[in-house]
């Protein structure tokens, strides 16, 4: 089914944004807010962060609750971390009747109330009960009940495993075919016997050919059209045909290698040590990729030497294999092909990553079964079978914001400049439509056969690991050879969706492991055309959850900015001014970011006042005006994980000894119960502090 002969309703295109999906979404969010419009909007915004951000957004959120200024947002948009406990709003919101069979708000009845003393009263236990939850369980990857870090390593090798058994079971078959054919003999005198390396050479000839034509071509002037199309054709097809050939030499000097180490009984070993080496390193390369520092070792060699010594390693060991058990393996090839068939195609590439891992662990902390949501239960089946079309149900009487969950859409291989230069566009997953700009968004309830749920979009937000993905678009993970590893190595946390502009198709052919597991590895396919998107970390767009809420013209916007920034760089920030100035034209501008910026808290003799020695900010926030394409203004309230003047003492007690807090790294996903409770607070006092500030209270008067 074509765009043209869908519903206006089922599926609507790029430019047709505000016209149609913005007056769709508003006129849901009016059966909650009746008076709401386009000039009044009130937007929140979560970073990404992991739990880190998760947990101090939660400080800010109930804050928020505890001065009855919750429930005056009408968008709720998160990114990556920020968007677990976003998700937990939203779930709870939905399906979570407190213990007593009230539903959750965001009034009295809020799911994360911040209580002193022996305070009583509604939804008191249940509250602290869910908190208390949160704070016990911050290790969620890990949370036991069977569930370990041994676990976690199980999924990843199994994918692993998986990879190679789909990927290298063709390449042994290969190579043994070759041998068997006599195409592919043992080392002699006659090199051009082997005809790997004769074709390499024919291959390298042809190039020699037409460079020399060319030359010979030149001394005539080439100002027809025909000679300007030849120079283009030449100029795109030479690097083509220069790796083919480099390939062929390559596969081609296995036996000469294989030969002079047969000859001192080294062959075996040093092909299992050179795979070995390759593993250990692509390893390394794959772990340095995480932080955000190259190191003293550049990763952009160290990732193509793992991947060369790897994959040479690999060919050298499999030819080994084919020269001394040729017959053996012909004879089972039918049995190796079956195999590859059933892997490759019957596979869910979705299922078999680490991103099933991930999501479950989420869901299990962050959306408990409505029945029990206080009694710490690990499983969490109803969260589990839940639809996203469900969630932000405001006709059946749910409150609360609606939620915006954002994703990044690879697009490393799109004929867009600007999609390909930038390695990705905001995907958007939400209640009533998926999708973006540049493929159009379709009717959730209709999208995946209506199968997309809450936990799924928020774990594919948070697909922070995954090839070809790397903050803000740029970074050490955009290099192929660590993308090739990580996705061999099944270190990949993204998600394969259906194309919404391909219509309301059946979601029944799962994406599988042979093809999209190729087009991870290679780069190929990764763009707004292709039947299913590859969906990563929305940081890996825009990291502050800004974008959407830009996009709509949101009067008033308060972002909690949970990212890890320890130099106060604010390059989240940077880049999402520039992406929305580009795209939206608009443009944000904010005071001075030094009062967010600590420095030594000194009396007038230089001597410090704080007993903690805790270098502190002047204020927790700041707030700038947002000047829109159509002339209108907004207000951005702009809160950061930073310390300030009158904190608990436990917090200052918390910096001292963990120096990084807090701004510590986000793979940290292992929180103990101080950890929590430290970012916790920060982010509850820091939201306290923007609601005693007069220009504040005018916005939310």
């Amino acid at each position: 089914m074509g765009a043209s002969d869908r519903n206006q309703c089922d599926y609507i295109k790029g430019e047709e944004f505000e016209e149609k999906l913005l007056a769709q979404e508003l006129q849901h969010i009016r059966k909650q807010h009746k008076d709401v419009d386009k000039s009044n909007l009130f937007g929140l915004a979560f970073s990404g962060g992991g739990i880190r951000s998760a947990t101090f957004s939660l400080g800010v959120m109930q804050a928020l609750a505890e001065k009855r200024w919750l429930k005056k947002f009408h968008y709720l948009s998160t990114v990556s971390g920020g968007g677990y406990i976003g998700s937990a709003l939203t779930w709870l919101l939905a399906h979570g009747k407190n213990c007593s069979e009230k539903r959750f708000d965001t009034e009295e009845n809020f799911p994360f109330k911040k209580f002193f003393g022996r305070t009583t009263g509604k939804g008191v236990k249940e509250s602290r009960s869910l908190i208390r939850r949160l704070r016990h369980n911050g290790n969620y990857l890990t949370p036991g009940q069977g569930i370990t870090k041994a676990s976690l390593i199980a999924v990843i090798l199994r994918g692993a495993i998986l990879s190679l058994l789909t990927f290298g079971t063709p390449l042994l078959l290969g190579v043994t075919a070759l041998i068997h054919f006599d195409l592919f003999p043992p080392y002699n005198d006659n090199i051009l016997a082997n005809q790997v390396i004769g074709l390499s050479l024919l291959v390298i000839g042809v190039f020699v050919f037409l460079s020399l034509l060319y030359g010979l071509c030149s001394r005539a002037p080439f100002s027809t059209h025909r000679a300007y199309r030849i120079r283009r054709w030449f100029e795109k097809q030479a690097g083509k045909i220069l790796k083919v050939s480099a390939l062929l030499l390559v596969v081609g000097s296995l036996p000469v290698v294989y030969h002079y180490l047969a000859t001192f009984d080294a062959a075996p070993e040093t092909a299992s040590g050179l795979t070995l080496a390759g593993v250990i390193t692509a390893i390394l390369s794959i772990y340095k990729s995480q932080n955000k520092e190259e190191g003293k070792l550049p990763l952009g060699l160290i990732a193509p030497l793992a991947m060369a010594m790897l994959v040479y390693g690999i060919l050298l060991l499999f030819y080994w294999i084919s020269l001394n058990n040729t017959d053996l393996i012909w004879q089972w090839k039918w049995y190796g092909v079956a195999l590859v068939f059933i892997l490759s195609f019957t596979v869910n590439i979705n299922y078999l990553s680490i991103h099933r891992f991930y999501r479950d662990r989420l869901m299990e902390l962050f959306m408990p079964n409505k029945e029990s949501p206080c009694d710490g239960a690990s499983i969490a089946t109803e969260a589990d079978g839940s639809a996203l079309h469900d969630m932000c149900d405001f006709e059946n009487g749910t409150t609360g914001p609606y939620h915006l969950i954002n994703t990044n859409m690879v697009s490393i291989d799109s004929n867009n400049n600007k999609l390909n230069g930038r390695g990705g566009e905001n995907f958007l997953l939400s209640p009533k439509y998926c999708g973006s700009e540049v493929t159009g968004w379709q009717e959730t309830k209709k999208y995946m056969g209506g199968k997309m749920n809450l936990a799924t979009a928020m774990a594919i937000s948070g697909a922070a690991a995954d090839p070809h993905g790397a903050p803000g678009g740029e970074g050490l993970t955009r290099n192929r050879s660590v993308s090739l590893l990580m996705a061999l190595f099944n270190v990949r946390l993204g998600y394969w969706a259906p194309n919404p502009k391909g219509g309301l198709m059946l979601y029944t052919n799962s994406p599988n492991w042979l093809v999209h597991g190729l087009r991870e590895m290679f780069g190929f396919g990764l763009n707004e055309e292709s039947r299913y998107v590859h969906l990563a970390d929305g940081g890996h767009y825009e990291n502050l959850a800004l974008y959407e809420l830009i996009r709509r013209k949101v009067k008033t916007i308060v972002l909690c900015d949970g990212g890890a920034d320890p130099g106060f760089t604010f390059i989240d920030f940077a880049n999402c001014v520039e992406k929305i100035r580009v795209d939206f034209g608009a443009d944000i501008k904010m005071p001075s970011f030094l009062e967010m910026c600590p420095k030594p808290d000194l009396n007038e003799f230089g001597n410090r006042r704080s007993p903690y020695a805790v270098d502190l900010a002047d204020s927790g926030f700041i707030s700038g005006t947002i000047s829109y394409q159509d002339g209108t203004s907004g207000r951005l309230i702009y809160i950061k994980t930073t310390l300030i003047n009158k904190l608990p003492k436990d917090i200052y007690g918390y910096k001292s000894s963990h120096p990084e807090f807090p701004d510590e790294s986000t793979a940290d996903q292992f929180f103990d119960e101080k950890q929590f409770e430290a970012y916790r607070e920060l982010g509850y006092r820091l939201g306290r502090s923007i609601a005693e500030d007069d220009e504040v209270k005018t916005l939310f008067a």
